[in-house]
Order: C-alpha cells, then sequence, then structure tokens
C-alpha cells in the first residue's frame, strides 16, 4: 500500500477526499482545526513528514520520517487488531505527537471512522456514539475506569500508552470482556512495535512484538529493533529487558538505573511494586548521591506519606533511604520529567 494512493479518510462520520481537506477552510474548531491542519501537511506534496518527540527523556526535537514509514506502522497495528471500515475509533490525544497522528493514519489505511473530541482527561464521559477502538493515556484510561465503566467495556480494544500501567488499572479490568493492551514504542519507530495483553486469558506480564519487527538486545541488555520497511538501520534504545519467546520484558530506563553498592536498582520496576499501596500517589524514584552507597534509591513526591515499609513487598534493597518532597514536572502528554539529586 503506497501512500499516494491514500485519497480519503472518515472523520466524525463524514468521508472527505484528499481535494476537499486541501480545500477545506481553516475554521474548525480546536482539536478538528489541528487534526485538519495535519492532514493537509500529510496530503502535500512532500514525501515526508517531521513530528515532534515528547521530551520524556531529553529536550523535545523535531524528527523527519517518510510518510511510507508511517503507512508500514499503521498496516502493522490495523493487522495486529483487526481494525477495518466498520471500526468506531475516538482520536482523544494531542494529534501534534506521534500517537495522535499515528490515529490519523491509521483511519487512512484502515478505512475506519475517527470521532474527533477534545483531548481531556476523562474522554468518553461526553461521547455518545459507539466506539470500539481507543487509545488513551494511563490517566485517561483511569478516568474513563471510574467515570465511564460501562462505555469503557463496550470499547473493543483500548490501547495505553505514554507511561506505566497503574497495577491497580489492570486489577480492576480483569472482569473485562473486551481487550486493553499496554504499548511500547517511540516517536522514532513511528508509535508502538510490541503490545502487552493487559486482561482475559491472554494477559501477559511481556511485550508480544508485532510480526513486522524483530528485536534483539545489545552488550547492556538494551532493546535493539529492527524492521527494514520502517528504518534501515536497527534502533538501539536505552530501555533495559530480558527477551522473551514472542517479545520481551520491560526492566527500566538505562538511564534510570540507580547502582546503590553495587547492587543494581530498576526504579521503574519498583513503582510497580508500590502502585499497589500508592494507587492515587504521584510519586517516582530517582538517584541520589551517597558516599557510602555511591548511589542510595529515593522516593520523590509531593506531600508526605506514612508508609509501612515492613508491610511493602520490597526487598530490602529496594527500601528507599529517603523520601524528598517535592513538585514533581510533567510532560505535555503527561509523563514524569525524572530528575537526579
Amino acid at each position: 500500500m503506497d501512500y499516494k494512493s491514500l485519497t480519503h479518510i472518515w472523520l466524525n462520520g463524514k468521508k472527505f477526499s484528499k481535494e476537499e481537506i486541501l480545500t477545506e477552510k481553516d475554521d474548525y474548531p480546536n482539536h478538528t482545526g489541528e487534526v485538519i491542519s495535519f492532514l493537509k501537511e500529510w496530503f502535500s506534496e512532500s514525501e515526508f513528514l517531521s513530528v515532534q518527540t515528547s521530551g520524556s527523556t531529553g529536550v523535545p526535537k523535531l524528527i523527519t520520517l517518510p510518510k511510507q514509514s508511517f503507512v508500514e506502522s499503521a498496516i502493522n497495528t490495523c493487522g495486529f487488531l483487526s481494525l477495518n471500515k466498520e471500526t468506531q475509533a475516538l482520536l482523544c490525544i494531542p494529534i501534534k505527537y506521534i500517537g495522535g497522528k499515528m490515529m490519523a493514519i491509521r483511519a487512512l489505511v484502515s478505512g475506519y471512522n475517527l470521532w474527533i473530541v477534545e483531548p481531556s482527561s476523562s474522554p468518553l464521559k461526553k461521547v455518545s456514539n459507539d466506539v470500539n477502538f481507543l487509545a488513551v493515556t494511563p490517566m485517561q484510561a483511569q478516568n474513563c475506569l471510574n467515570d465511564s465503566p460501562e462505555k469503557l467495556a463496550k470499547t473493543s480494544h483500548v490501547i495505553i500508552g505514554g507511561g506505566a500501567v497503574n497495577n491497580s488499572f489492570t486489577e480492576q479490568i480483569q472482569s473485562f470482556k473486551n481487550e486493553f493492551y499496554s504499548t511500547y514504542g517511540m516517536t522514532e519507530t513511528l508509535s508502538h512495535i510490541a503490545l502487552k495483553r493487559l486482561n482475559g486469558p491472554k494477559k501477559s506480564d511481556s511485550f508480544e512484538t508485532l510480526p513486522a519487527y524483530t528485536v534483539t538486545i545489545n552488550n547492556s541488555n538494551c532493546l535493539v529493533i529492527k524492521c527494514p520497511t520502517l528504518f534501515p538501520e536497527p534502533i538501539e534504545t536505552n530501555d533495559i529487558v530480558k527477551l522473551t519467546k514472542s517479545g520481551f520484558e520491560w526492566l527500566g530506563r538505562k538511564d534510570n538505573v540507580v547502582n546503590s553498592g553495587g547492587i543494581k536498582l530498576f526504579p521503574e520496576a519498583i513503582e510497580e511494586k508500590l502502585m499497589k499501596i500508592l494507587p492515587e500517589t504521584l510519586f517516582y524514584l530517582t538517584s541520589k548521591k551517597d558516599t557510602h552507597l555511591g548511589e542510595k534509591l529515593v522516593l520523590v513526591c509531593e506531600e508526605k506519606l506514612e508508609i509501612d515499609w515492613e508491610k511493602v513487598n520490597l526487598a530490602k534493597y529496594e527500601i528507599p533511604k529517603e523520601t524528598i518532597i517535592q513538585k514533581i514536572v510533567l510532560t505535555e502528554t503527561g509523563k514524569i520529567k525524572r530528575m537526579k539529586f
């Protein structure tokens, strides 16, 4: 499927041609107008698109990628989730980032109808039409579960990206019959390259790599992604993983590893355990320089927490040595900007 052959898209129940998009007036409200502007860029003569990284692991930057690679990525996801012209999808995340852009590209590729709503913390709350494909952040997923559980249960496929999924949320969706997935990907890979099933009989602790991709690890046990149709050279990540039969288990980012007295600690893995007792608390674990240990594990939160560490399911060396109380800064996509001390 060549990107030039994609000439129609369904938006809010109406079919638009390439020509109609290019001649549309720029008087749509907010998010819809941003989607139209993006589609004008997509239908332009250029073979490339510029996309912005989220800034969760560094300074946000623009990178330029071939339009055909967007199409290949969309084909991979649509095939895996069986998305087609019968699908009703909801765009409730910013179109400026790769997650939002790929929702629109999948509409072009699969022929599904894309309902556009203004991004909000609880996107299903004001949606009256049926939706059976939803891409949300962990915060949006939790709020949908709290505010619109019946609507969420009717959504055939829910993919959650942009951060770790709370264990409490995962436990609450086990009775749901629809499919929930956590995603792994980045701007450079044009959204996700692997999905982890969060509920049902196929629930897993590992990410299943989509068929087009192969993964290996380098000498630092960091994930290396190969997909010649999307990018000519392998992409080496800073994510430490453990390879499995069908994909990999994510352990944490190399940048975040805390070497405490010779023991390597993965903050993200420990945070997952802490989420069971701090489900509604904004916090993260990081390192602080220590004369004895070299680095020590510290807990960063916005208010004093009363935690009985003896009752928490952590190894002795996983218990934070200090708590730092300060304002936690988030990126525009809701990811924590981690600091080291």
